[in-house]
């Protein structure tokens, strides 16, 4: 109980799963959190001591009850937002309303409502939202997607400065091209829903994805080391190469 404690979303595959590696081996307690058990077993399975799986819809009011549940009387030194779902992939003219409403409720509503739900347990600690490149450019066939990344990216902006003086730092980080399930996903993707998927597959072919382990320790020292001001001032980018040089991994 002596132990620091995050919380991770999408914990239990990809750069999630990563992220409670990363955190735990920085000495920290993870609750991993996800929708299936299994996986989520998976990665507490490398540290069963500090990784903590915990199944749970974040999209669901009853999923962030148990989250908070899980929590306790326990102050929570990192949360991050990392669970996202791409689909539906398809043009924005026939995109379907419940598809539509599912794919926000994971990647908008669940990262601002679990931040709600956990805020007497967050001062003194900090709040990362996993961004993109498509909260910030618009890509045919991706619309659900960049319009909820673009959504996440403004809370982050916002919830910045409003949470400031609670003493709760708010950050965002663009973590590339990574070598995970969802990239799989892009991958499978028809050239009629997602006119740029040869891009990632020629990503893919010349080897030239993020390391999802790279990127977490880079996440784990944005949580753990990056000065607070510094964090929540500009979204944090690990295609920079300046940012990773401070870094210094």
């Amino acid at each position: 109980m002596d132990r620091q404690l995050a919380v991770v979303t999408g914990g239990g595959t990809g750069l999630g799963r990563s992220i409670c590696h990363a955190l735990a081996g920085r000495g920290m307690d993870v609750l991993a959190v996800g929708r299936r058990r299994r996986p989520l077993e998976e990665t507490s399975e490398v540290n069963p001591q500090c990784i903590l799986p915990l199944p749970a819809d974040v999209a669901e009011i009853e999923g962030r009850d148990a989250i908070r549940r899980a929590v306790g009387e326990r102050s929570v030194r990192c949360l991050v937002h990392n669970a996202g779902v791409l689909e539906p992939v398809g043009p924005l003219a026939g995109v379907d309303l419940h598809q539509w409403r599912r794919a926000q409720s994971i990647n908008v509503e669940a990262p601002l409502f679990l931040s709600q739900a956990l805020l007497d347990c967050l001062p003194g600690g900090r709040i990362l939202h996993i961004s993109s490149g498509a909260a910030h450019n618009g890509y045919v066939g991706w619309g659900t997607y960049c319009a909820s990344k673009a959504a996440l990216y403004m809370l982050y902006r916002v919830l910045s400065m409003e949470l400031a003086d609670r003493d709760i730092a708010v950050g965002s980080l663009r973590p590339g091209v990574v070598d995970t399930p969802m990239q799989a996903l892009i991958r499978s993707q028809s050239p009629e829903a997602f006119p740029g998927v040869d891009k990632f597959l020629e990503l893919h072919a010349a080897g030239r994805l993020e390391d999802p382990d790279r990127v977490a320790a880079f996440t784990a020292w944005l949580l753990l080391d990056v000065p607070v001001e510094q964090y929540r001032r500009d979204e944090w980018n690990f295609a920079d190469a300046a940012q990773r040089a401070a870094w210094r991994e």
